[in-house]
């Protein structure tokens, strides 16, 4: 593989990587690109919260350009940024056809993501200790709450590592979609909790269920035109089978994702902020993916088996396989743990200022602007958009999911003012009823 790597290494065009030191030729090269809206997101979102007339919506600006910029960083680094250009010569003396392009190893980026943020925390706790700073993680007072953080972790980390693993093989459009449908599969996972008699049963709004139900039928019926449409894609023989991998990776993401809210109202609800969350569920959460990184074998995408020889590696083979060809990859995949450790403050700070309605707003927005703007902007997307019929049934599907979850989380918005103005009401006619019975006992 020695030719390879000289090749990739050094010969690699700086059109490919999107972070260069002429920043201007950075954003406006193809790699770029698609970090101008995100970036345009935080500058704004910054700017408009110091300013307080317009802070709550700076806040939700600023929201939006983070989650859009890890997304589509994350689904560069695992999918489309360019590892080996076409024709490198391979050690086999072929030449290489197409690029070979991301690092689908998401359990091994996800372990290392936690150990880079562990550092990073472990530096910011030692600057600020002897400062008026310092930080104190919060003390876990029993056996009980370890246990439950060391869940939370690993589910947390599974969730995380199955997304980032989606993304080596499915567009951000597709994951997002799938992932939309959080809503209905954390409602079964409640429910089906509820019945082992481990949670409270949740009410059965048939109107609320009727659109989560619509929202779940888009979502497959965008995923079956995508998948369908992206058959004997050009330099990918095997791209539908590919696809599938990564919907699958997703949907078992999404059943972690709501796992992990239905084990918080089953354990009981432990308050750790992000420093603390790194603080304590960093080191079981990677010992927990090491094993899988380490031994798991699976398929490769795109271009990969044609430059190792084999249709199925390790993450761990992978890693290894990037740094030997091109240790810029590398660095990008470290600088995403650090990116991580940001985003994970940014979104932290943001959730804990804002209410949670303004804050399921914001993050249904997120998803809905995102797909839209893969859908609608070249730069953004993977693949070409298939054809008729196809691209015609990935619009409407898309519309009607966006609206069917869109009207669900008014819905829920709605029905906690209700709660909450008639649990005001109730607590001022007790307080009235408390003062007409000290009037009534002074008067006698």
């Amino acid at each position: 593989m020695g030719d390879a790597s000289q090749h990739s290494h050094f010969e690699l065009s700086p059109d490919h990587s999107f972070m260069m030191w002429n920043v201007g030729g950075a954003l406006l090269s193809d790699a770029g690109k698609p970090f101008i809206i995100p970036l345009v997101g935080l500058l704004v979102g910054g700017i408009m919260m110091q300013v307080p007339s317009v802070s709550t919506v700076g806040k939700l600006v600023l929201y939006f350009g983070a989650q859009s910029f890890m997304n589509i960083y994350m689904g560069w680094v695992m999918r489309t940024s360019v590892t080996v250009p076409a024709g490198t010569e391979l050690d086999n003396g072929t030449v290489l056809e197409v690029n070979l392009t991301g690092c689908p190893a998401g359990f091994a980026l996800t372990a290392m993501q936690q150990v880079i943020s562990f550092i990073v925390f472990c530096l910011f706790f030692a600057a600020a200790y002897f400062t008026p700073y310092r930080y104190t993680p919060k003390k876990l007072n029993s056996t009980f709450e370890v246990f439950a953080v060391i869940i939370f972790g690993c589910v947390f980390a599974l969730n995380i590592a199955l997304n980032n693993f989606s993304l080596g093989y499915i567009s951000i459009a597709v994951n997002l979609i799938i992932r939309s449908c959080l809503p209905l599969s954390t409602f079964v996972s409640q429910q089906s909790l509820a019945l082992l008699g481990l949670y409270q049963l949740q009410p059965c709004r048939p109107k609320e269920i009727t659109l989560m139900c619509i929202g779940v039928l888009c979502a497959a019926i965008f995923t079956m035109a995508r998948l369908l449409g992206s058959q004997g894609s050009k330099g990918d023989e095997n791209s539908g089978a590919s696809m599938l991998l990564g919907v699958f990776m997703c949907m078992a993401s999404l059943l972690c994702g709501s796992l992990n809210l239905a084990l918080a109202g089953v354990l009981g609800e432990t308050k750790l902020n992000v420093f603390d969350t790194v603080a304590y569920m960093a080191i079981p959460a990677t010992l927990f993916l090491l094993p899988i990184a380490l031994y798991v074998q699976k398929p490769v995408p795109g271009a990969w088996p044609q430059v190792f020889g084999r249709s199925t590696m390790s993450d761990f083979e992978i890693l290894q396989g990037v740094w030997a060809l091109n240790k810029r990859t590398m660095m990008w995949l470290v600088l995403s743990g650090v990116f991580s450790f940001v985003y994970n403050i940014i979104q932290f700070s943001i959730v804990h200022t804002l209410s949670p309605s303004a804050t399921a707003f914001g993050g249904n927005f997120n998803k809905a602007a995102l797909i839209f703007l893969t859908l609608l902007l070249p730069f953004l997307r993977v693949h070409e958009l298939p054809g008729p019929p196809y691209i015609q049934v990935i619009w409407a599907a898309v519309i009607v999911n966006i609206a069917a979850f869109s009207y669900y989380s008014y819905l829920q918005i709605q029905a906690k003012l209700e709660a909450q103005e008639k649990s005001a009401k109730l607590m001022d006619e007790d307080d009235e009823t408390t003062e007409n019975s000290s009037d009534e006992d002074s008067s006698e």
